[in-house]
């Protein structure tokens, strides 16, 4: 029995071996009857309207395809191309039907292209290289004619040709852009599809390689007949890669590369993507985590987002904004408004926390409710305890590379910003970048409680950063203001503040110590906390014997006021108000506020008149000393400085 078995294997096997040489030796008998590199030539400049050229060996295929195998093949690119070929490939592997053959003619139903090379390009009149037209298309078919009287109806015509499968294999890609000098190019190109009808739907999968990354690819073009006509159709794609995931779903017009649809698009490090795409952006900090929804139209080098959701670290927004190239750097316009974020990480470059995506998904949120962003938090958290001896303005350098990185003219609406401890609720603001050089006109700027409008510049081209502000504020809540922005919280109620100032440095503190300009200050109704000013004849009293000073003290006031010149962050002022119910209080002084000292000179009267009895105010922020200043020593030595500084405000440059 066994044996038995074994003879009717061999017997079986022995017929698919013979019938296999048989059919492996009509086809080399049908194929050599055919002259196959003209005939292979003639049916591709027909099909695409370009010269082909066979300069290797035609013969016969059996793997990867069963039919014929062309060595050395290139398909002529248009008339002053930049390649000398669209197409090249080191083999090509056609796969026929049989039945033709016996007619002397070939019927192609798959393609694979071995290691072939690619060149697409768009010429200086954006004119595409990779719309193909038949040399002699078809005339058009005459719609049949209707039966006659008994007779049966015609056939319908047979189908387009197709093709079953196309591939290409270990290949590569490249575009160049003559209006823009400038391109791309992918290797490793994997890519199979398939085209059954022309005006039918073609799924094209792979892979390809960028940059030393692999993308998986997978498309679908609804009519391919339209893309070989330079015609509108629809389109969707996705990409897949360690940087980048995005899908599309939209139209496209192939001859003109332009895209219009729905996009949705993410990655671990827009930092790393940006790198890894040839434009780097300068700088270590932030710009991790990123994500896009919206709407997009892509041609003639633009991509315009409409109503476009996005994400990057913990900075969430929406806008309508286009992105295109500019001197080879990306150039941004539009409109922008921005969530609650923290500026600081891309400032002094500590790392920003993971994306608010990232977050809920590592922690989900309290059930029925979402968590302040941080900045919003800290708008809303009360002023902080500030120890003046410990307080040191910065010295970490801030980080303007991100001002380098792009181009742009944008408007731009925030909600809550941090910056450094100063707290912005809301702005909105006009803003230019170019080349380092950053102007923005703000038209509305809410903090503390109040309002301000004003314009500011931060000029990052040299080694030396610059900056001017020129704002005015209203309504501020003074001790949570002073405390955030200057460490100091003695003083509450109500200000207005304008202050016009120029600086150059790389930290806060250098910022701090350079500034040059004047701020004018005015406080209605407000509380000196630490301070006990009676009467004249107590506050003289206290002062001298030291007393005037203690931490529960408090001293009401109806207004104080100055104009503060300002130089090499020295501010001085011979013009100092301060009233109170019991008080008329005049003042000049001088603020240091890198060594965070105050030397100044009061003369208290009643606001029924009478004699003043003048006294000092000198010392380290934390440890100040009072004494008389009968003679006017104090008095005449502060006008000195006090008009030395506002001579050299006067003076400095604008920067």
């Amino acid at each position: 029995m066994r044996a038995a078995v074994w003879r009717w294997g061999v017997i079986i096997l022995g017929g698919v071996v013979a019938l296999t040489l048989m059919g492996a030796g009509l086809l080399v008998y049908l194929v050599h009857r055919i002259d196959l590199k003209p005939e292979i030539e003639r049916v591709v400049e027909n099909a695409t309207g370009r010269n082909l050229t066979i300069a290797g060996d035609v013969g016969v295929s059996f793997w990867p395809v069963i039919g014929v195998r062309a060595h050395e093949v290139s398909l002529a690119n248009v008339p002053g191309g930049r390649a000398p070929s669209f197409i090249t490939a080191r083999e090509l592997d056609i796969g026929v039907e049989i039945r033709p053959l016996f007619e002397q003619r070939i019927e192609v139903r798959r393609l694979v292209l071995q290691r072939p090379a690619i060149a697409f390009e768009v010429d200086e009149a954006g004119a595409p290289n990779w719309v193909l037209a038949p040399q002699t298309p078809p005339p058009p078919t005459p719609p049949p004619a209707p039966p006659a009287q008994g007779e049966q109806p015609a056939p319908p015509p047979a189908p387009s040709p197709s093709l079953r499968e196309i591939r290409i294999e270990d290949g590569e890609a490249s575009f160049f852009d003559a209006r823009r000098a400038s391109g791309w190019s992918v290797g490793e190109v994997n890519l199979t599809t398939a085209i059954t009808h022309m005006d039918e739907p073609m799924r094209l999968e792979g892979r390809v390689r960028y940059n030393d990354a692999d993308l998986e690819i997978d498309a679908e073009l609804m009519r391919p007949g339209a893309v070989a006509r330079g015609e509108l159709t629809p389109l969707k794609f996705s990409l897949r890669g360690e940087l980048l995931a995005a899908d599309f779903d939209g139209r496209t017009i192939a001859s003109s590369g332009e895209l219009a649809g729905i996009v949705r698009a993410s990655g671990p490090s827009l930092r790393r993507l940006a790198a890894w795409h040839g434009a780097p952006i300068p700088g270590e900090a932030g710009f991790a985590d990123f994500a896009i929804t919206g709407r997009v139209a892509m041609g003639d080098g633009v991509i315009a987002f409409t109503n476009a959701s996005f994400s990057v670290d913990r900075v969430q927004g929406r806008g309508d904004f286009t992105l295109s190239n500019l001197d080879e750097k990306p150039y941004l316009s539009g409109r922008l408004e921005l969530m609650d974020f923290d500026l600081n990480p891309y400032l002094l470059g500590a790392p920003p926390g993971p994306s608010p995506q990232t977050a809920a998904a590592a922690e989900p949120a309290a059930a029925g409710a979402a968590a302040p962003s941080a900045a919003l938090a800290a708008v809303e958290a009360p002023p902080r305890a500030v120890d003046v001896r410990a307080a040191q303005l910065s010295t970490a350098a801030i980080d303007f590379s991100g001002l380098h990185a792009i181009n742009g003219d944008l408007e731009i609406v925030t909600g809550a910003v941090l910056v450094e401890h100063l707290r912005i609720e809301r702005a909105r603001a006009n803003v230019v970048i170019n080349e380092g050089f950053l102007a923005g006109t703000v038209q509305e700027i809410r903090l503390y409680r109040g309002s301000g409008r004003g314009r500011f510049e931060i000029d990052a081209r040299g080694p030396e950063v610059r900056i001017v502000q020129d704002f005015a504020f209203t309504n501020l809540d003074t001790q949570r203001f002073l405390t955030d922005a200057v460490n100091y919280a003695g003083l509450e109620g109500r200000s207005e503040l304008s202050v016009h100032l120029r600086a150059v440095g790389r930290s806060v503190d250098e910022l701090v110590s350079s500034a040059d300009g004047r701020i004018h200050l005015e406080i209605v109704s407000g509380v000196l906390n630490g301070v006990d000013l009676g009467g004249v004849s107590t506050t003289i009293r206290n002062a001298l014997r030291g007393e005037l000073i203690a931490p529960q003290a408090r001293t009401p006031f109806l207004g104080f006021s100055g104009t503060f010149a300002v130089f090499d962050g020295v501010l001085a002022s011979n013009n100092l108000r301060f009233n109170t119910e019991d008080l008329r209080i005049l003042g000049l002084g001088v603020i240091d506020t890198s060594r965070r000292r105050l030397d100044m000179r009061l003369s208290p009267r009643s606001p029924q008149g009478g004699a003043t009895f003048p006294f000092s105010v000198r010392g380290p922020w934390w440890e100040l000393t009072y004494a008389a200043d009968l003679n006017g020593r104090v008095e005449r030595e502060l006008n000195g400085r006090v008009e030395g500084i506002q001579e050299a405000s006067r003076a400095a440059p604008a920067q």
